[in-house]
């Protein structure tokens, strides 16, 4: 006499077919669909992380579905990877790129271009976007507080949405732990390929610096100087995207190092993407809405 077994393998079932007591015997296929309906019926924790809530995959980053074998005839369950992982993972690297603060803040919906040089800045910006998978170099200088930490805000959360890694280095503070850690090779290697290797480096408010006793901007010392031709060298040589806002101009950075202002402006030139603000206090927004007496 057949086993039982083997009875249901002909059938194209399983001992666990049966439900319950007595009950009659689900076919193969109804089987998997249970263990499909089962599973996409469970609530995973992946929002716990991230904060981002999926009703499709119910936060567990994978939907079941199910799926034929032809080759060997039978019903089986298949995983898949839900969409809102391409969401999640632009969520990490936002977090790992340190701009995670200031994205609602800053992007190209709350750039406001009213004036016709706002209009060109944005508009180069959007530009840049095309073109910045090949390597190609952003740069803005000069005037305070003419939105250029913010236009560069808006492209580098942009590029974090088509996954590239993004790496935001707030020059004054990140200058000063690299320059801390000079003397430790480990770690000073490590600070500095997390700046060199990045898919997208963005270095806001270049060379800033304090003041003198006498008002004036201090220049970069000679370590500020190593430093940032060191990474932009890099970047320049193995053709990384780069995005840099600075209070200085292209022309007052060729007085500090030549061959820093020659790598921005050859990089950032051909597209367009390289802007000098002159100064002027109009553009300045922090200034406005200021009542004189």
């Amino acid at each position: 006499m057949e086993s039982l077994k083997s009875l249901l393998t002909m059938q194209g079932l399983s001992e666990q077919s049966f439900d319950g007591m007595g009950a009659m015997p689900m076919s193969q296929k109804e089987h998997e669909q249970s263990k499909v309906d089962t599973y996409n019926a469970e609530e995973g924790e992946l929002n716990l992380q991230d904060g981002y809530d999926c009703r499709v995959c119910k936060n567990k980053g994978f939907i079941a579905k199910l799926e034929y074998n032809e080759n060997f005839g039978y019903w089986h369950e298949t995983l898949y990877l839900c969409k809102c992982n391409k969401a999640r993972g632009a969520i990490r690297r936002l977090a790992r790129s340190g701009l995670k603060d200031v994205v609602k803040k800053y992007s190209f919906a709350t750039y406001e271009a009213k004036d016709e040089w706002q209009k060109t800045i944005k508009a180069k910006a959007e530009d840049y976007l095309e073109t910045v998978g090949g390597g190609g170099w952003f740069f803005i200088g000069g005037q305070s507080g003419a939105g250029k930490t913010h236009i560069c805000t808006a492209i580098a959360v942009q590029c974090i949405k088509r996954c590239m890694s993004v790496k935001y280095m707030l020059w004054r503070d990140e200058i000063a732990r690299i320059k801390a850690i000079v003397n430790e090779p480990d770690l000073y290697k490590q600070a500095m390929d997390e700046l060199k290797l990045t898919d997208v480096l963005y270095i806001d408010d270049l060379f800033k610096g304090g003041k003198d006793d006498f008002g004036k901007v201090k220049p970069p010392t000679a370590a500020d100087i190593n430093a940032a031709f060191e990474i932009l060298n890099y970047r320049y040589n193995t053709g990384k995207a780069t995005i840099i806002s600075s209070e200085r101009t292209l022309d007052d950075l060729n007085e500090i190092d030549e061959a820093i202002a020659g790598r921005i402006a050859e990089k950032s030139k051909p597209g367009g993407h390289c802007i000098s603000l002159r100064r002027d206090p109009k553009k300045n927004w922090r200034m406005n809405g200021i009542t004189e007496l």
